[in-house]
């Protein structure tokens, strides 16, 4: 075993064990982990009230508040669903993420078209890790490689152990464009904040926001079939339900950026709708 296998050895060690404690002891830890992330170092406390306060005008204090409650509640059990992911079996996950209408995207890629599917920080956005074993058509997720190497590497084995590939942003539209002729899925979590230059600006949340324009450019390049990708908690199963809505199958008609404001209009949507799942630890409008 090399260095590196030994230096994740005791993450596998701790995701091995979560998957095995019975659903009670589960709760249990993640109420310890809320306990510390919002009640002992109010971990970026100040970010998450800031950023809902300027997102939700119509809410009072109290209302924020408990919101952002709710945000650490979900945001400790994320937590734990990931590092689940690291050792949890196909199966296993596949029965915790249930596909709403995988006819759709199934119907542009058996049709010869590629899809750019575009989603955000919202649910559990690595349970898309399982789409390969529902989907035909070859799956890869765009994404930017972590400045942590260690933690990079076990993002990268969760992204990919179910047949996901990845392309880092820079060889993005280098292999999209060369494979343009093969009917491939590809994933853009398209609510990150970008450097200058790279970007356009809509109305997000009541406030300019900045986006990346790339899956945009990509789409109409390629002329591939868009699609809001939402991941929604199911409350009973306490899965997640994956949908799919178009945005246009006819990128080159919509007028410059329309696709990136379409995006941003079904996020905010499904933000208004349950506020607390959404990443709010974010610096979002750091580039604003």
């Amino acid at each position: 075993m090399n260095t590196k296998h030994l230096a994740l050895a005791p993450v596998f060690a701790v995701a091995y064990l979560l998957n095995v404690l019975p659903h009670f002891m589960q709760r249990g830890l993640q109420q310890l982990i809320f306990t510390v992330l919002f009640r002992v170092i109010n971990y970026r406390y100040s970010v998450v009230l800031q950023n809902l306060s300027r997102s939700l005008p119509g809410k009072s204090y109290a209302e924020i508040r408990a919101i952002a409650k709710r945000f650490y509640q979900h945001f400790s059990g994320l937590f734990l669903e990931i590092t689940q992911l690291l050792v949890a079996s196909g199966e296993k996950q596949k029965q915790r993420t249930r596909i709403v209408n995988p006819e759709l995207p199934e119907y542009y890629y058996r049709h010869n078209r590629s899809i750019i599917m575009m989603m955000g920080h919202y649910g559990n956005w690595e349970c898309l890790n399982v789409l390969p074993g529902f989907f035909a058509a070859d799956v890869y997720a765009v994404y930017k490689p972590l400045s942590n190497t260690y933690f990079n590497a076990l993002m990268y084995h969760i992204r990919t152990r179910f047949g996901m590939k990845l392309l880092s942003m820079e060889q993005a539209a280098r292999h999209m464009l060369l494979h343009r002729d093969q009917p491939n899925v590809y994933i853009f979590i398209a609510d990150q904040s970008p450097p200058p230059g790279t970007r356009c600006q809509v109305d997000f949340l009541h406030q300019p926001t900045s986006l990346f324009t790339g899956a945009e450019k990509l789409a109409k390049a390629l002329d591939a079939a868009v699609m809001y990708t939402s991941v929604k908690k199911d409350e009973v199963s306490e899965g997640w339900d994956i949908s799919f809505t178009l945005l246009t199958d006819r990128p080159a008609a919509v007028k410059t950026n329309g696709i990136m404001q379409s995006f941003a209009a079904h996020l905010e949507q499904d933000i208004l709708q349950a506020p607390p799942y959404w990443l709010w630890t974010h610096r979002r409008w750091k580039h604003a």
